[in-house]
């Protein structure tokens, strides 16, 4: 019985091995094509701003994205891989975790009998001395195969969890790995449409792409002095409320406050009013969309600026930009609509924008970004013939 035992210790003795290939030569290149398209961003950063250049800069920007997928690709399959060896790992680990359990609870009953076999102090009544001592011997070594199986065990049991710990911790870096991806891939996506849009808009003509330049580089100027003037892109220390009719956004908000606009060195909370007027005017609508994840989309911005393109509405909307007319605004508000308003304000230097959601014939209640929702125009900060245009999301 003994030696039975002792074999069956012997082949559970056996741990599984799984080789990890090594994907070192092919990681290093990745990233050294990463390093090499950051450093020429870099480069193109600092290079005059041509539409040439902008068009190498989102081009590169691109390519720098595909990278990182295939890299953020590479590091999911690896991490696949790890744990289906660790999956293999821990079942086999199971297997022989219940297999030393059986054969400790055999050596047990085994010792038990043979402890009622051989009492103690046998040899005191034994005829034969040298029987008595085979006898003892044998029980010695049952029990110090038991010991040495109860050891082993533990030891088994131990690796079992440490595995499943590593095993859960990969499943973990696996969901931030795979989030990670679908946000590259979501940003490769709006560089894309970037591009396009550069494109498009400027019908790759130099001079129309200065001139747009100029036009940006003007209103976020604008922007920037109100917020300036107005006590600087100070967050607020809490999110404020979302208005009497809860489609209220703050540029000031601190969960998106701090946040740069696009590709682009500007903050909501800096020049975001119309990022936030735009996400407020989508809520009315049914269309709800935070400014964060306007700001976030840089195909939503001209070039690398936070200057913002025309907005592509919701279906069956389109877009309008107008002089102000109170029966222009009447007919909106009766629809159900917000109308944007680009406003000179009475006591405060630079260009703001707010949202019109309620009244008539020149009394109306506003949103504005900077200072709260449910404001009143006319008032002390705001008037009528300081108004400049008008923005609607129309049918």
């Amino acid at each position: 019985m003994f030696k039975k035992t002792f074999f069956l210790f012997l082949a559970l003795s056996f741990f599984l091995f799984i080789p990890i290939t090594s994907y070192a030569d092919d990681r290093e290149d990745l990233e050294n094509k990463i390093t090499e398209y950051t450093q020429k961003l870099s480069e193109l950063g600092t290079a005059k701003n041509t539409l040439a250049n902008q068009i190498k800069i989102l081009s590169s920007q691109y390519e720098l994205t595909l990278l990182r997928i295939t890299q953020t690709e590479n590091s999911i399959k690896n991490l696949e891989k790890e744990i289906n060896g660790l999956t293999v790992e821990i079942d086999g680990l199971n297997t022989k975790l219940n297999k030393l359990s059986s054969l400790y609870v055999l050596q047990i009953i085994e010792n038990y009998k043979l402890q009622k076999k051989v009492p103690p102090f046998a040899f005191l009544f034994s005829s034969d001395l040298n029987n008595f001592l085979e006898q003892y011997k044998y029980v010695a070594n049952v029990q110090k195969a038991s010991q040495t199986s109860l050891i082993n065990m533990e030891t088994v049991r131990s690796n079992y969890d440490a595995q499943k710990t590593a095993k859960t911790q990969k499943q973990q870096e696996m969901e931030t790995l795979q989030k990670t991806l679908a946000t590259q891939k979501t940003t490769l996506d709006n560089q894309k449409a970037a591009k396009d849009k550069l494109l498009e808009s400027t019908k790759n003509d130099e001079k129309k792409y200065q001139s747009l330049l100029a036009a940006a580089q003007s209103q976020l100027a604008a922007l920037r002095s109100f917020s300036s003037s107005a006590g600087g892109s100070s967050c607020l220390s809490a999110s404020p409320g979302d208005g009497n009719d809860h489609n209220f956004y703050s540029q000031r908000d601190p969960r998106w406050c701090k946040q740069f606009i696009g590709n682009s060195s500007d903050t909501i909370g800096s020049v975001g009013c119309y990022i936030n007027s735009i996400a407020m005017t989508y809520k009315k609508l049914g269309f709800d969309i935070s400014p964060s994840a306007y700001a976030a989309n840089s195909s939503n911005f001209w070039s690398n600026t936070a200057y913002m393109l025309t907005p592509s509405p919701p279906l069956g909307y389109t877009f309008k930009q107008v002089s102000y007319n109170a029966s222009t605004v009447d007919n909106e508000l009766k629809a159900g609509r917000y109308v944007i308003a680009q406003m000179r304000m009475n006591t405060i230097v630079g260009m703001h924008f707010i949202v019109i959601i309620s009244g008539s014939n020149g009394n109306y209640k506003i949103h504005d970004p900077w200072f709260g929702a449910d404001q009143n125009l006319p008032s002390n900060l705001y008037s009528l013939s300081s108004i400049i245009s008008l923005r609607l999301i129309t049918k």
